[in-house]
């Protein structure tokens, strides 16, 4: 019985759901006001570089976001501990949202968690790569083949026309890029197995 509640817990991470909560209950809340949006970023409200990345077009794209924080949290049974999560959310967000900034001056509103998934997926694949080195590659590598597809305009149209909107291939980019950053840089330890069986 033992075994099975450990494995429950490994299998449904509790900081992966918490951080499904927080995107649930923020569908909820007035996306205009929570948006990635540069003219009302640069006249002072910076809470949008954060909150912009928590707020979503519609229901699929939000379901299509939790699917992916689900899936990250099924192939990497360790994740990531809510406080590190958090922090490292913050530092995705803001990054992706001063490369936008920088990169795409005609975009004129931005929604979405999903640069700061591909940002989660380089930091758990490269965390892995000392534990599951083929693994943690074949995920590096597809998630850099689907990023130049998606740059080239490929494999764009059926997402654009499920969540109501634009797919920005930018906000992939640059999640993937500060995901490797940091990951690259140290910040993020490896736990031991005694510390990851709890979360």
């Amino acid at each position: 019985m033992r075994d099975m509640s450990r494995m429950r817990v490994r299998v449904v991470n509790r900081s992966a759901l918490l951080l499904c909560m927080v995107l649930v209950f923020s569908f909820f809340l007035p996306p205009q006001l929570l948006q990635w949006q540069p003219d009302t970023i640069t006249s002072g409200q910076w809470w949008r570089l954060f909150t912009g990345h928590l707020v979503h077009l519609n229901v699929n794209h939000l379901l299509l976001n939790l699917a992916g924080v689900l899936i990250l949290a099924l192939l990497f049974p360790r994740f990531l501990p809510a406080d590190r999560l958090l922090w490292i959310t913050l530092l995705m967000a803001a990054a992706i949202s001063l490369g936008l900034l920088s990169l795409r001056p005609d975009l004129a509103s931005y929604r979405g968690f999903s640069g700061c998934i591909h940002g989660l997926a380089a930091i758990l694949a490269m965390t892995g790569l000392k534990t599951d080195r083929w693994f943690s590659i074949t995920l590096l590598s597809a998630l850099s083949v689907k990023l130049v597809l998606e740059g080239f305009g490929l494999d764009r149209s059926e997402t654009t026309a499920l969540i109501g909107g634009p797919v920005i291939w930018e906000a992939h980019a640059l999640g993937f890029a500060s995901g490797l950053l940091i990951a690259g840089a140290g910040f993020i330890r490896r736990r031991t197995p005694k510390q990851s069986s709890l979360e």
